[in-house]
């Protein structure tokens, strides 16, 4: 059994105080903030605020976050810390144009670079200096980025194209549901910054359920039709102008492109939306119609696979497996009892023992809806 490093460092990553454990479970859900508690020898340098590092002499565990409480007790001080992005759950004004399909919208406009912005905006050039940060963002190259994307996000008020929206409940959770966009947070102490990563993993990761190694512990199936990959949408307006496609692609994002990674068959639907006479009287109606087919799209195409909510359990240095080195936004393809399930990573429990990975966009309204549907 490893031992734990546990370190604090304060805002602008001086070190002020470590410490060492063997009992530890940290909880990391990436759809909703999680707080974990551990105990340390008493002392009164390390504040709420300040940043917690828990590492493990193998690399294999290093988890970075933010101490949101400190109670010292008889012998020991409790600490309650969360993960750094929980730094971000807060509201923010967002521009609800930088939606949209056009392939020639600016780079500005990619879904990366959007949460670079506002990220940038609120906790890297804040005008009040006390909210900033020292991080630095990365994204992968301008021609991965995701162009064609929405989330349904409208106006607050008609034609004023602005909507006070959750950076982390909105705009975070949904880029990694929808479209398996992650944000993954590594101190480096050195250069004293905290470096985010904007990233969507590449390929598939298998997984044999049925080794002795894995133990599938949790396996619930969306109740939704398999196999839509191709949205048809026309102007309710004007059945004869020409419709909106949308495609499903083979690492289950969606966009207009119908030339690239395509799924085969393809299985098609056709839907009908109508254009928002504001938006057509403040831009254009072709624009009105590209939003409200947009609405369309995601009501009908999001989470159709990745709402599979799946978990696993491991020993933590499983050489097959690898769960500590699997990132957020991970696909993975379960086998398991002569089936296929695909999901993506979006939770991790680690304790000193055994590992648990979550899988799913949808678990917790998945499965109230499950056990609704067996009454």
């Amino acid at each position: 059994m490893q031992p734990y490093k546990i370190e604090f460092f304060d805002r602008q990553l001086d070190y002020v105080f470590h410490d060492s454990t063997v009992d530890l479970t940290i909880d990391n859900d990436y759809l909703s903030i999680t707080t974990n508690a551990v105990e340390i020898a008493p002392n009164d340098r390390v504040k709420a605020g300040h940043f917690i590092r828990i590492s493990r002499e193998d690399g294999l565990v290093d988890f970075f976050g933010v101490v949101s409480d400190v109670s010292p007790k008889d012998y020991v001080t409790s600490i309650r810390y969360r993960p750094f992005v929980s730094l971000f759950d807060e509201d923010i004004l967002f521009d609800t144009t930088l939606q949209g399909t056009s392939g020639t919208r600016p780079d500005t406009s990619t879904l990366e670079n959007v949460l670079k912005k506002y990220i940038t905006d609120y906790y890297i050039s804040n005008s009040d200096s006390l909210q900033n940060l020292p991080i630095v963002i990365y994204t992968s190259a301008i021609a991965n980025h995701t162009r064609n994307w929405s989330m349904n996000i409208k106006s607050d008020t008609q034609g004023a194209n602005k909507a006070i929206v959750g950076l982390y409940k909105v705009l975070i959770i949904n880029a990694l549901k929808q479209y398996g966009i992650a944000i993954n947070v590594t101190p480096n102490f050195t250069q004293k910054r905290i470096e985010l990563t904007i990233y969507k993993s590449s390929g598939v990761f298998k997984i044999d359920g049925d080794l002795k190694n894995v133990n599938v512990k949790t396996l619930k199936v969306n109740d939704r039709p398999d196999g839509i990959n191709k949205l048809t949408v026309y102007n309710a307006d004007d059945y004869s102008l020409p419709p909106l496609n949308f495609y499903v692609h083979t690492d289950r994002t969606w966009d207009v492109d119908g030339t690239t990674n395509r799924i085969v068959p393809v299985v098609r639907d056709v839907k009908a939306a109508t254009p928002d006479s504001q938006i057509a009287e403040e831009i254009d109606y072709d624009t009105a119609f590209v939003y409200a087919a947009l609405d369309v799209a995601y009501n009908e195409l999001s989470g159709l696979t990745w709402d599979n909510l799946i978990e696993l359990e491991c020993l933590p240095d499983d050489k097959i497996i690898r769960p500590l080195e699997m990132r957020f936004g991970q696909t993975i393809k379960l086998h398991y009892a002569g089936a296929t399930y695909e999901s993506i990573l979006t939770g991790k429990s680690i304790d000193s023992k055994l590992i648990t990975l979550t899988f799913g966009s949808e678990r917790i309204r998945f499965t109230k809806n499950r056990k609704k549907n067996r009454t």
